[in-house]
């Protein structure tokens, strides 16, 4: 009966001691990223209704970041790519205008991405080695730029902003 209390004992302080690394791995790990989301009502994308505005709070001018995309369709998206218009934002005043092109489907009608079933995940690289000149708020605003409005099949957009090393 003790020798089961000390096993019993002994493996309560283990799962303790593993669920504190568990964390501190979380916490440290998620420090030099941040990631927005987005989801569209309907599974549309309404470019009068829906220009996604994600807020990033740069306290750092000295560290390089890589600014990702995420884009999640399923298969009622009609085309094989997806134009988007971003513009980044300080204090109000534009500091950069892009039109981006990805595509979402081979020239077979394959869809790109992962995911199960009819939807899938697609991550395109936007920005490499970038540096905010400023410390302050950077507004991202996103429209697309398809010829299709609504542009049905789109069900999520996302920005993630990863601290380089």
């Amino acid at each position: 009966m003790v020798n089961y209390y000390i096993n019993n004992h002994n493996m309560t302080n283990y799962y303790k001691y593993l669920l504190i690394i568990f964390i501190i791995f979380f916490v440290v790990s998620c420090q030099n990223k941040k990631t927005f989301i987005y989801k569209f009502n309907n599974e549309q994308w309404d470019i009068q209704q829906d220009t996604i505005m994600f807020i990033y709070n740069a306290n750092k001018v000295e560290s390089s970041y890589n600014v990702s995309l995420f884009f999640r369709n399923n298969i009622n998206y009609p085309y094989r790519n997806i134009y988007m218009f971003i513009d980044i934002l300080h204090n109000h005043d534009i500091i950069q205008t892009d039109t981006l092109q990805y595509a979402v489907t081979d020239k077979y009608g394959r869809w790109y991405g992962k995911g199960i079933g009819d939807t899938k995940d697609n991550y395109f690289l936007f920005e490499q080695n970038i540096k905010f000149q400023k410390v302050g708020a950077y507004t991202f605003n996103i429209t697309h730029g398809m010829r299709n409005n609504p542009l049905i099949g789109c069900e999520k957009i996302g920005l993630k902003i990863s601290e380089n090393d």
